[in-house]
């Protein structure tokens, strides 16, 4: 029988030097191509038994490992990130975001790159195949080369595994589950929802393979073990602590929230559960709320656009529960006033829109359905608390048809409820007349944004 002195005395081992992380290494030019290095690969097969077990695989798992080093593997996430998210629509995204208040322009390639990028000192290569581990990671025994060498070799004393082990662990276990046909969804709410479960059990198995051998399985699916308090943080990635506040909550989403619903799904039903789940839940709302069945979010149709601006559509983004609740959280510092409002989501959709040669006269318009008529108001207040947030001292006055508005030299905010649906419009002055209906009140649908291509990550 466990007891818990001894979890304590692993809990302690395990965090090692967690209250001072180690620093990201400094850019630099590679050195090299990635290289194969014969006792990495003896050490990755080793830990791929380990995790194929504890999981139960049904099939044979092939996993290749390079020696890389941090240029090598910062460009691999690059190429995956920009097939996911281009460049080109990571930029409107942007301009979307921060005319929300969701961060600077440059968040959701910040976001996207995070997510591509994973764990601290190793990384998938461009085509998702390889993993390409640092040149200081997996050296040696007992900690050798470890920054905190004593805690290491305790570790392996304690437990068997390497500090490094769990780290490799976590991606053979993406390689196992990850469905290697499904392409990560270029919306926030997809990628994130998909993070979520898949850096979520990642780290179960990661956790189960570094506690299993000392009887702590229990303490990993309920929750007592934590992926940030174990091994130094390895198993989450700097982002967490040092990206922007909104990606940073985004980050916590995906590797903290995630980890906490798919260690309650194994605890339910062991991995198969888990890998069932993930088939089912796509949105962050199935992800955030395990007691409801999932949702079909509704469809909804990009607004009508003033004829004759010459504007068109440059992205179609969906926010989802988890990006409102992000989106409230950050600009009004009131989590539950966040949480309030974005339960009841049943779908959304964020449009930018500009003139060619004028990206930053555009228009940014964000529509969202609601379960019911109050969920409606609780996010309409939401968006009002975020104005006033914003712009302390700036009055929100009535508009047109029951809006909400808040008018300043550079933009002017509309919020408009109709019974279970929300809009939220941010436009210049210009555009905002005519989108009130202006010089001319004939409007046109607008032609749907180029499909672009999705990447495995």
């Amino acid at each position: 029988m466990r007891t818990a002195p001894a979890f304590a005395a692993v809990a302690l081992v395990a965090a090692g030097a967690a209250a001072q992380p180690a620093a990201p290494p400094p850019e630099a030019k590679s050195s090299s191509e990635p290289r194969f290095d014969a006792s990495l690969a003896s050490d990755v097969r080793t830990v791929v038994d380990r995790v194929a077990s504890l999981v139960r695989a049904k099939a044979r798992v092939s996993f290749v490992a390079l020696r890389a080093d941090a240029p090598e593997r910062a460009a691999a996430a690059r190429q995956r990130a920009e097939r996911i998210l281009p460049a080109t629509i990571a930029e409107a995204r942007g301009r979307a975001w921060r005319d929300l208040g969701l961060g600077a322009t440059t968040a959701p390639a910040e976001l996207t790159e995070a997510l591509a990028s994973d764990l601290d000192g190793m990384g998938l290569d461009a085509a998702g195949a390889r993993l390409l581990v640092d040149p200081e990671r997996l050296r040696g025994e007992e900690g050798e080369g470890d920054p905190d060498a004593d805690a290491a070799a305790s570790l392996v004393l304690t437990t068997g595994v390497a500090p490094d082990e769990p780290v490799v662990g976590h991606y053979v276990a993406h390689a196992i589950f990850d469905d290697g046909a499904a392409s990560t969804p270029g919306t926030t709410d997809g990628q994130l929802a998909r993070a979520a479960l898949a850096e979520g059990g990642a780290n179960v198995a990661a956790l189960l393979m570094l506690f299993g051998g000392v009887g702590l399985e229990a303490e990993v699916v309920s929750g007592k073990v934590r992926p940030e308090d174990a091994l130094s943080g390895r198993l989450v990635p700097a982002g967490v602590r040092t990206a922007s506040p909104p990606v940073a909550a985004l980050l916590e989403f995906a590797y903290l929230d995630g980890f906490a619903q798919a260690s309650a799904l194994v605890k339910a039903g062991d991995f198969t559960r888990l890998g069932i789940e993930r088939r089912r839940r796509k949105t962050t709302r199935d992800v955030m709320h395990l007691d409801r069945a999932p949702l079909v979010p509704a469809e909804i149709a990009a607004p009508p656009l003033p004829a004759g601006t010459g504007l068109s559509p440059v992205d179609h983004d969906v926010l989802g529960e988890e990006g409102i609740v992000a989106w409230v959280s950050q600009l009004t510092g009131k989590d539950n006033l966040a949480l309030i409002a974005g339960d009841g989501w049943a779908g959304d959709g964020l449009w930018r829109f500009e003139a060619p040669g004028a990206p930053e006269d555009g228009v940014t318009v964000w529509i969202s359905r609601w379960t019911t008529e109050e969920d409606a108001k609780d996010m309409a207040y939401g968006l009002e608390r975020c104005l006033q947030a914003r712009f302390p001292g700036e009055n929100v006055a009535d508009g047109a048809e029951g809006a909400r508005v808040l008018s300043r030299p550079d933009r002017v905010y509309r919020i408009r409820r109709t019974t279970a649906e929300v809009t939220f419009r941010v436009a210049t002055p210009r555009w905002d007349v005519r989108f009130e209906g202006g010089p001319t009140k004939k409007s046109v649908a607008p032609a749907p944004p180029k499909p672009r291509r999705a990447a495995n990550l």
